[in-house]
C-alpha cells in the first residue's frame, strides 16, 4: 500500500483533478486560458495544490517542490494580471505561464509517482533515476511543441483580427 499522509492524500487528489481540467482544457482550446470555466478550475485547483504542498517535506523544511509551488502561484498571478490586457505580446506570455504552470507540476507528480509505483517495485528509485529523467524529458518536448503550437495559434487569431 503506498504510505501518504491525509494531507498528502489530499494534496494528490486535488493536483491530479487539476491535470485533470488542464487535459480538458488544451482538449477545448488548445491552451489553459485564464477566465474560462477549464482555466479558473484548473488555476483554483492548482493553487489549492501548491499551498497544501507547504505542508508536505519528506525531509523537513523547505524542500525544491516548495520552489516549484511558489513559482507556479507567481505564474497563475501574473498570468491572471494579463486578462484583459491589449498588448499583442500578453496571449503568448500568458500561454507560456499556464503552460508552465502544468509542466512545474508534472515535475514532482512524476517524481513521486515513479518513486512509489508499482507497489514494492518501483520504477525509479530517485530524480536521477532513467525512469524519471527520460519521463521528464519525454514531458519538456511536449511543452516545446505546445508553446510553438500555441503561439502559431495565437499568430493566426492576431491576424484574423486585424483583417
Amino acid at each position: 500500500m503506498i504510505s501518504l499522509s491525509v494531507l498528502g492524500t489530499i494534496h494528490t487528489i486535488i493536483a491530479i483533478v487539476a491535470i485533470i481540467f488542464a487535459i480538458a482544457a488544451f482538449i477545448q482550446s488548445g491552451k489553459i486560458v485564464p477566465g474560462t470555466t477549464t482555466g479558473n478550475y484548473y488555476a483554483i485547483l492548482t493553487a489549492i495544490a501548491c499551498f497544501t504542498a507547504f505542508g508536505l517535506s519528506k525531509a523537513g523544511g523547505f524542500n525544491p517542490g516548495h520552489a516549484l509551488a511558489i513559482l507556479i502561484l507567481l505564474f497563475l498571478a501574473i498570468a491572471y494580471l494579463l486578462r484583459g490586457s491589449k498588448r499583442s505580446w500578453a496571449p503568448y506570455v500568458q500561454a507560456f505561464l499556464m503552460t508552465t504552470t502544468l509542466l512545474l507540476s508534472l515535475v514532482p507528480a512524476v517524481n513521486e509517482t515513479l518513486t512509489r509505483v508499482p507497489l514494492g517495485h518501483p520504477l525509479a528509485t530517485d530524480i536521477t533515476s532513467p525512469a524519471i529523467t527520460k519521463t521528464l524529458m519525454g514531458l519538456l518536448i511536449l511543452y516545446v511543441l505546445a508553446l510553438i503550437l500555441q503561439a502559431v495559434f495565437i499568430r493566426k487569431m492576431q491576424t484574423a483580427t486585424y483583417k
